[in-house]
């Protein structure tokens, strides 16, 4: 029988059983109050009509206290058997909650008036347990993943290097032309670029992620860094047959915030957009002020490869790549863009992105002044 069904029956017995009891508990103080009947008959009956009869007010009270007795003492066991299922349907839960792929629910229409809050707050409790377990695993999972990605991403690099520099070490009899030493070189170098690129976003993106970082506050021109920014990719976007340029309304944005941050911020979008925008011809960003909403919009485009939509919700988590085989060929680390968004957010600002076949845009949206309790250097 099922915990809820058998819960009833209780209920019901225990209703039966209380009525009888009062009824006999009824008669018996009636006999006390009034003595039995010394004339008529001496059945039930008889002294029920008697007592009807010579004190009906008595007799009225006696039973309405009676009944009252009887249904406060039926709500008693109707709450206690509800209160057991509801006890009963949280043990259920307690088990419930460590598995992930569990969607039990505690059902919250019949608990009543009196136990209906109880069952809410347990209900609520229980979604806040859930949610931080399967939180907890999620962070367990992206450390490991993390963990993996690292090694994996300075594992390889550091296997060419040590390939390359062994076979310049081991050339005893000198038969490495100088051309193919050379070459050697170079590669080990450009390896170790990449393996100091990882090293340093690593370094950016924990900085970042730590409770107790701060961004150093001071005035900025947006305009003018995003220009210094576009001029240090000239060269490398030439390269690829791709014009870097540069549109701001009006032509110089003051705003507040972390210079070297956010030139991190766009150096990031942009070297994304070198890398990812296969078959580009210009990279812009432009820069507008939004008087209305105190803020500052500015929109990284390229007119390359488009993002595949089932990518466009997954690109600013750490170590996200789009191609999805951690592919070393374009030097990404997945981790630019997991740096990008946590240093908007430092700023109180937001990243998002559009993608379509025409055009790909990265847009930032920053307040021009320190929100909240953030203060420049000199204010404090």
């Amino acid at each position: 029988m099922k915990p809820k069904a058998f819960g009833w029956l209780i209920f019901v017995v225990k209703s039966v059983v209380a009525a009888l009891l009062f009824m006999l508990a009824g008669v018996g103080l009636v006999f006390i109050l009034q003595g039995p009947p010394t004339t008529g008959g001496h059945t039930w009956w008889a002294w029920i009509e008697y007592f009807s009869q010579h004190h009906p007010i008595g007799v009225s009270l006696i039973l309405i206290s009676l009944l009252a007795t009887w249904l406060v003492s039926m709500l008693h066991f109707y709450e206690q058997m509800m209160l057991n299922q509801l006890i009963r349907a949280v043990d259920e839960l307690t088990e419930e909650v460590t598995d992930m792929r569990s969607m039990a629910r505690l059902p919250l229409h019949h608990w009543g008036e009196r136990l209906g809050p109880l069952a809410q707050s347990v209900e609520s409790l229980y979604e806040t347990a859930h949610t931080m377990m399967i939180e907890e695993r999620n962070i367990e999972r992206s450390k490991d993943e993390m963990i993996t990605n690292v090694s994996h991403d300075l594992r390889t690099p550091l296997t060419s290097i040590l390939g390359y520099l062994g076979l310049i070490i081991n050339d005893e009899q000198g038969q490495l032309k100088p051309a193919d030493m050379r070459k050697y070189s170079k590669t080990a170098y450009n390896k170790a670029l990449q393996m100091k690129s990882l090293v340093e976003d690593l370094f950016d993106y924990t900085q970042v992620k730590q409770v107790d970082f701060k961004l150093r506050w001071a005035p900025i021109d947006l305009a003018a860094l995003l220009q210094q920014l576009a001029a240090s990719y000239e060269l490398e976007a030439k390269n690829h047959g791709i014009v870097v340029s540069v549109v701001a309304q009006p032509e110089m944005i003051e705003m507040v915030g972390d210079p070297d941050r956010l030139a991190r911020v766009f150096m990031n979008l942009i070297s994304n957009a070198l890398k990812y925008g296969e078959g580009a011809t210009f990279i812009r960003l432009s820069a507008r002020k939004l008087p209305d909403e105190n803020e500052v919009e500015v929109r990284v485009t390229n007119n390359g490869r488009p993002i595949p939509a089932s990518s466009v919700d997954h690109l600013f988590d750490r170590f996200y790549r789009v191609e999805h085989s951690r592919n070393t060929k374009t030097g990404g680390t997945g981790l630019g863009l997991a740096i990008v968004e946590s240093v908007v957010s430092a700023h109180n600002g937001t990243v998002t992105v559009e993608s379509t076949d025409e055009l790909t845009s990265f847009i930032v949206r920053l307040p021009l002044e320190p929100v909240g309790d953030d203060v420049l250097p000199n204010e404090e």
